[in-house]
């Protein structure tokens, strides 16, 4: 997908899909000034990847 394909996302700079303001996921953020249904801290996506993979991430690199 070409950047310019992607949303702009101002609300959420935490979220696990947004990349220098720019969501990553969707291409249609406009919940009708409703928030986000798809928004998850990065920090919580990334703890439960630790946890599904018994604290292995990216093969066997220990965090």
């Amino acid at each position: 997908m070409s950047r310019a394909a992607m949303q702009g996302c101002r609300t959420h700079g935490d979220c696990f899909a947004n990349r220098g303001g720019v969501c990553t996921c969707l291409k249609d953020n406009d919940f009708g000034g409703r928030d986000c249904p798809f928004y998850k801290p990065a920090d919580t996506v990334w703890e439960e990847q630790r946890r599904q993979n018994g604290g292995m991430v990216d093969g066997n690199q220990q965090i």
